[in-house]
């Protein structure tokens, strides 16, 4: 396996392919980065991020979601020194969607309508939230880079919950208190035993309402506690208050 500073599209070059995709989805999405590089006179540079070619993704059948946390550890031994800075870069997750893992993201995101090519979710995406979200390829580092600061659950498990309900990461993303390892730990700690509670609730609740409603408890919480700076006993009393504020006030919604 190579070991390589990375080359990526610039920015100029994006923007001219966004341009491209808007009248022409279908080429951007199913052309290769070389043939896209020479038939467009598309610039790359270089970057000061460590790239390990020869780590290939597990591909399933069409849509297969099965392997994506598989996919995640293999996209960390790509990126080896990745920082949370340089994974905002979207010229790096443009290169990977249309150049090295084009094949995986032909076939976990392809779509049996033949009209449809999500280029601007899956390829071209600038938006850190989105990034984070929706990326074809940045969505997988994100998840493993959030299990990796989680202590409880397991990394493991933390992963394996991130991909289940996808609103875990989103939540993630939008909130600075959760670049916290410590509160991060906590939040998922409470979010994974409130959505097994959710599993033994006749009345059904959904997972969707539940972690919102822990996102929104949160944003209280952090108005009126330094969440960084409490003890882990206290932090998990008061998780265990945002989760109690959020099942009454979805039950009181109905």
């Amino acid at each position: 396996m190579s070991h390589n500073t990375m080359k990526v599209l610039s920015r100029a070059s994006i923007g001219q392919l966004r341009g491209v995709a808007h009248s022409e989805p279908k080429l951007v999405w199913e052309s290769p980065l070389e043939s896209l590089i020479s038939d467009y006179s598309l610039q790359t540079v270089d970057v000061d991020v460590t790239y390990e070619k020869g780590h290939e993704f597990k591909i399933g059948a069409s849509r297969d979601r099965s392997r994506d946390k598989e996919n995640a550890g293999i996209l960390e031994q790509a990126l080896p020194e990745l920082t949370p800075s340089q994974a905002t870069d979207e010229r790096v997750w443009a290169t990977l969607a249309l150049g090295d893992y084009k094949e995986y993201v032909l076939k976990r995101w392809g779509s049996s309508d033949a009209t449809t090519y999500p280029v601007d979710l899956k390829i071209f995406v600038a938006n850190t939230r989105a990034l984070v979200r929706d990326h074809s390829i940045a969505r997988l580092w994100w998840r493993g880079h959030f299990a990796r600061q989680v202590t409880n659950p397991v990394p493991a498990h933390a992963l394996e919950l991130m991909f289940e309900y996808e609103d875990i990461p989103g939540e993630i993303s939008g909130r600075s208190i959760l670049t916290d390892p410590k509160v991060l730990s906590a939040y998922m700690k409470q979010i994974d035993q409130g959505l097994q509670a959710l599993s033994e609730d006749s009345q059904g609740t959904n997972a969707k309402r539940y972690i919102q409603g822990v996102g929104r408890q949160l944003n209280f919480l952090a108005g009126r506690f330094q969440l960084g700076g409490v003890s882990p006993e206290r932090l998990g009393s008061l998780m265990e208050v945002a989760h109690q504020n959020t099942m009454q006030s979805l039950k009181k919604d109905g």
